[in-house]
């Protein structure tokens, strides 16, 4: 479950991330080490999708990635700017021109398709 420059360049390196349930299938993971991290890793060596929650048990992000292990599609659930109002939490989606956490999108507010196809995901969002 690698990190920047890592697996996708073909260096193993030890995990920094466990696995501690899933949602609808899929992997929600937990940063190993302290302090911990509020995101997931930018790359990912045997899943193509994952959750973070925050301490608190609430969905904080999901994650897509493509065949290539790299970041392709990300909702969050935190304050991002220019969508946050009184620094409120907010569901967003970032996309990418091409592969690659260094190629992501500004935020934007999910769609209405988006919402009902990843609704299931979002532990503990309320008014949704």
């Amino acid at each position: 479950m690698g990190g920047r420059n890592t697996y996708a360049i073909g260096n193993n390196v030890a995990f920094t991330y466990e696995t501690v349930g899933k949602i609808e299938g899929v992997k929600v993971l937990k940063f190993k080490a302290q302090p911990e991290r509020n995101k997931l890793p930018e790359e990912s060596h045997s899943s193509e999708k994952y959750i973070l929650l925050d301490r608190d048990g609430v969905f904080h992000q999901y994650r897509e990635y493509d065949s290539s292990h790299r970041l392709i599609f990300e909702i969050g659930y935190h304050f991002e700017s220019g969508l946050s109002k009184n620094g409120e939490s907010v569901l967003h989606v970032h996309t990418f021109d091409k592969p690659g956490v260094e190629n992501r999108k500004k935020a934007r507010l999910l769609t209405d398709e988006e919402l009902k196809k990843y609704r299931k995901y979002f532990k503990g969002v309320k008014n949704i």
